[in-house]
């Protein structure tokens, strides 16, 4: 697998996942979503990765769009090409079947906050700047942020964030539950790494259904989930590793998952 904007590790069932366009601040150009792809492929389809880890190498997690590249595309139908890659990615991510957890440090801006919100958790350091900057050059959010961010803060705090692209910090984002934890910039991998560890000893064909359910939540009814979860309940508790966590609780023991 030959990756030039992406870097790619598997250490204990997880895989870390960085955008590698440090001089850039890993700013997102054509390449770098043909290479998440490949890397999240990769290790959607390595049955030795159990969790992934997304985050930045360098300073910052990701400081959006590469303004230079975009600038350049001056077509509708060429705007619209590099656009289909970077949603092909976003689809990828939002309903990737294993555990992601985004990592992420310094700048989080533009369609970098689409990516983090992508995740199913995100860890930040304290250094962390949140910010929806799209409108700074001329541009609404992409990568699914009007339909993430919503979802999270109501809809006027996510008007109000694209409106001024004020900085969010790092304890705001915890409050808003846009973060699921703040730790120090030194301690954000190693927190992160233990978490994935966690989750890469659990069922991941539970957490791959009930993910996919999570997503749906807000698209059905009530009834509809129910009649989900009873089908999809039912394949979990008559598989290999329904089988084993009931008996290991009975037994008192740690369950041993697939």
């Amino acid at each position: 697998m030959e990756l030039s904007t992406v870097s790619y590790r598997v250490e204990d069932g997880v895989a870390i996942i960085g955008m590698n366009r440090q001089k850039a601040m890993n700013s997102l150009n054509q390449q770098l979503f043909v290479d998440m792809t490949t890397a999240f492929e990769a290790a959607r389809d390595d049955a030795a990765v159990r969790c992934v880890i997304f985050t930045g190498e360098g300073r910052c997690f990701c400081a959006g769009g590469d303004i230079a590249e975009m600038k350049g595309i001056v077509t509708n139908e060429a705007f619209v090409t590099f656009m289909t890659i970077a949603g092909g990615f976003t689809k990828l991510l939002n309903n990737f079947p294993k555990p992601v957890i985004a990592a992420a440090h310094g700048a989080i801006a533009g369609a970098g906050t689409s990516l983090m919100m992508g995740c199913d958790v995100a860890i930040v350091a304290d250094n962390a700047s949140f910010i929806v900057a799209f409108g700074a050059v001329g541009l609404i959010p992409d990568c699914g942020l009007h339909y993430l961010l919503p979802r999270v803060v109501g809809p006027n705090r996510a008007k109000e964030m694209m409106l001024t692209q004020r900085p969010v910090k790092a304890d705001e984002l915890l409050a808003l539950g846009i973060a699921n934890k703040v730790v120090p910039a030194e301690e954000l991998m190693d927190t992160a790494m233990k978490m994935a560890k966690k989750i890469a000893r659990g069922p991941l064909n539970a957490y791959a259904m009930s993910k996919a359910l999570f997503n749906k939540y807000a698209e059905v009814d009530l009834a509809t989930m129910l009649a989900d979860e009873a089908r999809d309940q039912a394949s979990a508790r008559t598989d290999v590793n329904g089988e084993e966590g009931l008996g290991a609780f009975l037994e008192k023991r740690p369950a041993n998952f697939q």
